[in-house]
């Protein structure tokens, strides 16, 4: 009796293992990545902004709108040098290599290695004028341990005057007025003579003129000072002041209600 009730707990671990070893193959060999319509799109688990981005088809089509203000809005073409902050897993770029094709270097940062990786494997791997670049910030939420801190000395590892649109949607709105005010100044520095700068943001008028976690967009906040909301003419000074003119603005029209802003360097 001893000796079958041994056969049988060594039969069930072998299963277990086996089950195991069958998850862990099934596991590497799962792809990470979805095809639509012949386009490789991130994987459900790393589209970020919203549950609507979990549909192929809605997450193609916000990608060629973005690639459609890369072309008609921002002029961008093939002799164009683009720097993104906050590149996530790579909408906009997917949108930009539909409707440009081809431009001279694009250059996308993110906090978050995953999307790093992701975008190296699947985009740079094909398309090798595109380059993903880690980038270690601390922000008081998502990154306290964070090696780069926003403060005085704050730059971006990148030349002055190097690039010809430096592009933010939706990174902003994480971050206070203070540290605004240091990325505009290094935006500045980085962009060439006759440059472009396209961000996003919740912008209203007849408001305070900062706001934290504000009511009216949807969004449900876990933690205090998630997200802040700018009145219209303070923010612009965010940008203004640091030495760009201001060229448009659209009220939301974005994700989650925010307004994008067009700004640009003499």
């Amino acid at each position: 009796m001893e000796s079958q009730l041994t056969r049988i707990k060594s039969g069930l671990k072998k299963n277990a293992l086996l089950s195991q070893a069958v998850a862990g193959i099934k596991n590497r060999i799962k792809k990470k990545y979805h095809k639509h319509q012949g386009i490789i799109l991130p994987p459900v688990e790393m589209r970020l902004m919203g549950k609507k981005l979990e549909n192929d088809q809605y997450y193609l089509d916000t990608a060629l709108q973005e690639g459609e203000r890369f072309t008609n809005r921002l002029n961008v073409d093939i002799n164009s040098e683009i720097l993104e902050i906050g590149c996530s897993s790579g909408r906009s770029v997917i949108g930009l290599i539909q409707k440009a094709g081809k431009i001279k270097r694009y250059v996308g940062y993110d906090s978050r290695a995953q999307n790093v990786d992701w975008c190296k494997k699947y985009i740079s791997g094909k398309y090798h004028w595109c380059e993903f670049r880690l980038i270690d910030l601390q922000h008081h939420l998502f990154n306290k341990s964070g090696k780069i801190k926003v403060d005085e000395t704050f730059t971006l590892d990148v030349p002055d005057q190097s690039f010809d649109l430096i592009y933010l949607s939706s990174v902003l709105p994480n971050w206070t007025d203070h540290e605004i005010r240091i990325f505009a100044k290094d935006y500045f520095r980085i962009l060439r003579h006759g440059g472009k700068l396209f961000v996003t943001n919740f912008i209203e008028e007849n408001v305070p003129p900062v706001t934290s976690n504000p009511d009216g967009y949807g969004l449900t906040y876990k933690y205090p000072n998630s997200v802040f909301r700018f009145e219209k003419g303070y923010f612009l000074s965010l940008f203004t002041e640091a030495g760009f003119k201001f060229d448009e603005f659209e009220y939301r029209n974005e994700i989650d209600g925010q307004s994008s802003v067009y700004f640009s360097v003499d």
